[in-house]
């Protein structure tokens, strides 16, 4: 498993999950996979990210990428439930949203139109965690805190925070057998 960690700012996230379009894709998500329901309430979660008043990255979208071709549906539940228990561990249960779904592709494998290219596809968990605390509605900072790199001038994840997140991914692998 390999954990991928980005921030998002739009609010299409729920309809991507459900529809699946993205662009230069031609399948909806009905073709594309399965989607199974691991954590959380894509509706309140979506409704969380519309309502905030935020400028900039409103949610962190986690993506948990295997490299097995078939995941057992109780396993990435145990997985998702040890990911929430390690990222949310500064926070109580009623400060943060947390989603959780898998998509179990029925569609193995696809020629992207633009590209020419295979595009191969294994199971993979999209994690969605508003970043706001819902008690006291401040932002909160989950899993690292960007820096300004004075040099570049982009926001960057300073490496020793990164390795949290690595310790998690090698120790959840070993715990389940996976690559």
């Amino acid at each position: 498993m390999l954990i991928r960690i980005t921030g998002g700012s739009d609010v299409g996230t729920a309809d991507y999950f459900v529809n699946g379009r993205k662009e230069g894709r031609e399948f909806t998500r009905e073709e594309l996979d399965e989607r199974v329901i691991l954590d959380g309430d894509l509706e309140l979660t979506d409704t969380i990210i519309k309502g905030m008043e935020k400028e900039g990255e409103r949610y962190l979208h986690i993506t948990l990428a295997f490299k097995e071709d078939a995941l057992d549906p109780e396993v990435m539940r145990g997985l998702v439930s040890d990911f929430k228990q390690f990222a949310m561990s500064a926070y109580d249960a009623d400060e943060f949203n947390f989603y959780a779904e898998a998509h179990l592709p029925k569609l193995k494998s696809y020629t992207n139109r633009q590209t020419g290219e295979l595009v191969e596809r294994k199971p993979h968990i999209h994690v969605v965690i508003p970043r706001v605390n819902l008690l006291s509605g401040t932002s909160m900072d989950l899993l690292y805190k960007p820096v300004l790199n004075k040099q570049t001038g982009i926001m960057e994840v300073p490496p020793e925070q990164l390795k949290w997140i690595d310790a998690f991914q090698e120790l959840t692998n070993a715990k389940y057998g996976l690559s």
